[in-house]
């Protein structure tokens, strides 16, 4: 990974803000930035050094492993030791994490700071995660390949009987048995409870002649996955055929709008819209789709009051669903790569 030039590029970012430094607290745009893996560590970027500030837990693993930052001993508090390099590098004006640092955190800092203008920017660094290296992509790609086998294995165990509680629980410990972990708690609903979007397993059976929505993914190397297939366990209901078939030209819609400079409502807006047309509009409320990489959900959200533009490089998800209370629902989860042609489908 390339921290050297994600640090630039945040350094662009605030200095044409009329920013001198950046204070990141986020602990995976910590990580993104720098490499580091733990927890309980800060940054802070100025125009000339990158200042990695840690506790004496950590202070040895960043100083033999991190490079490009320069790694700095919290002997008191965090905010301490941000104060005295805030005055050796005379900084005036300081951004930080405007949805990360908590409220009281910020009081103290502006208190300790008193001469320091202290600026909220929002998604500095989520931004520039949005667009994934070379070397994230292919992280992403073994991410996937874990989480498609793990499905393929799951399948062998879908059977009526088996309770959902049961089954997500063999998602879980297929992903930590292959060195991953899950990226969230997986979601095997069956039959009516299908139409919750995120129900929670429960001991509730597969019946025969039923159908199972499951949405799984895990964490590997640092990098997110994310699928949701929606199976049958016997003979398909007329009913369920009209949902699924929408459900899944919606999504195709929506996959053949993703490009390089595509507005982003336009993506969700292909899906909502035919399944509006065919009847079933206040069946589907969230988003059409949401960034994936180091964390599950992050930059771009995909859904119908988006703005900007898809670019080269994203990674997102497209599921659009339809839930009906007392029946169930459909979902169909996909993972895409925005490219310069249109998009590869990465969990096909």
């Amino acid at each position: 990974m390339d921290y050297k030039r994600r640090i630039a590029l945040l350094k662009t970012r605030f200095k044409a803000l009329g920013l001198d430094s950046f204070l990141v607290t986020d602990e995976t745009n910590v990580s993104y930035l720098s490499g580091f893996t733990g927890k309980d560590s800060v940054m802070l970027v100025t125009t000339g050094k990158a200042f990695f500030i840690t506790d004496s837990r950590y202070i040895q693993e960043a100083e033999e492993s991190l490079r490009g930052v320069v790694p700095e001993l919290a002997t008191g508090s965090a905010y301490s030791k941000i104060c005295d390099l805030v005055k050796a590098s005379r900084i005036k004006r300081m951004g930080f994490e405007s949805m990360d640092l908590p409220y009281e955190a910020a009081l103290r800092l502006k208190k300790l700071l008193a001469n320091v203008k202290l600026a909220p920017i929002k998604d500095a660094v989520e931004e520039l995660r949005s667009l994934k290296e070379t070397a994230e992509v292919e992280a992403i790609r073994k991410s996937v390949r874990l989480t498609k086998a793990v499905f393929k294995d799951l399948l062998q165990s879908l059977k009526p009987g088996a309770t959902e509680e049961s089954l997500a629980k063999k998602v879980e410990m297929n992903f930590l048995a292959s060195g991953a972990r899950p990226a969230f708690d997986p979601i095997v609903s069956s039959g009516a409870n299908s139409s919750k979007p995120h129900a929670a397993p429960g001991r509730t059976r597969i019946r025969k002649n039923s159908f199972v929505m499951i949405d799984m993914g895990c964490k590997l190397s640092g990098y997110c996955s994310d699928l949701t297939r929606t199976v049958l366990t016997g003979a398909i209901k007329d009913r369920f055929a009209d949902i699924y078939t929408t459900v899944r030209i919606a999504q195709k819609m929506a996959i053949a709008k993703v490009r390089d400079g595509a507005r982003i409502s336009e993506v969700d807006f292909a899906a909502r819209g035919y399944i509006h047309s065919k009847g079933f509009g206040k069946y589907f409320g969230h988003s059409v789709g949401h960034g994936v990489g180091m964390t599950i959900h992050e930059k771009p959200t995909v859904g119908r009051a988006s703005e900007g533009f898809l670019k080269k490089g994203m990674v997102m998800t497209v599921e659009p669903a339809i839930y009906l209370p007392g029946f169930g629902g459909v979902r169909i989860e996909d993972m895409v790569l925005v490219t310069g042609k249109g998009c590869e489908i990465l969990t096909q």
